[in-house]
């Protein structure tokens, strides 16, 4: 019985750190307050990682997540361009995540910036998810990770307070991207 609640508490503690989303704003201090009446618009989106994936494209897949995450969360207009870079991307592998927890990995690490109309930078908000554990309910991870983190950059752009990071308005603020 001991060893049955013990498994029970390991899986659930696996399962429960399986997966994760970190996001932070970061305000540019000096730079004026965001007013999300003036909208938001995608505007370049990068993909520095070098990976490839056959029948993906990670940039297009991006920027039409954004849009549609913008869209989504009524911010959608043309006072502010969101600028994404995408730092990181591993798609994983489903059944390597089944067979071992954090082995199959998929993760997706990107930094937003959002710029005014000027071209300056009003606040960066870096997103890191990451899909460790899971078996046949994570197929297809390699592509909705692009969803999933697009829809959390527009809900803290929508809500910079509820970033599952710190907010700040500190430019020296050190963040785990190395940026």
């Amino acid at each position: 019985m001991k060893k049955a609640i013990l498994f029970s508490v390991l899986a659930l503690t696996l399962l429960a750190a399986g997966c994760g989303t970190k996001s932070t704003y970061i305000a540019t201090p000096g730079a004026k307050a965001i007013n999300q009446a003036d909208g938001f618009k995608v505007g370049q989106v990068n993909d520095l990682t070098g990976f490839h994936v056959d029948d993906f494209n990670l940039k297009d897949a991006m920027t039409a997540a954004m849009e549609a995450a913008l869209a989504k969360q009524g911010l959608t207009g043309a006072g502010y361009s969101v600028n994404v870079n995408i730092l990181a991307y591993y798609p994983g592998n489903a059944f390597l995540r089944w067979l071992m927890p954090g082995a199959g990995a998929t993760q997706l690490t990107v930094e937003a910036m959002i710029m005014d109309k000027k071209g300056e930078l009003a606040a960066k908000i870096p997103v890191d998810r990451h899909i460790s554990a899971g078996g046949g309910y994570t197929v297809g991870a390699y592509k909705y990770v692009v969803e999933e983190v697009a829809q959390e950059i527009a809900a803290v752009i929508k809500n910079p307070a509820k970033a599952k990071g710190k907010p700040s308005g500190q430019a020296e603020q050190k963040n785990t991207y190395g940026l």
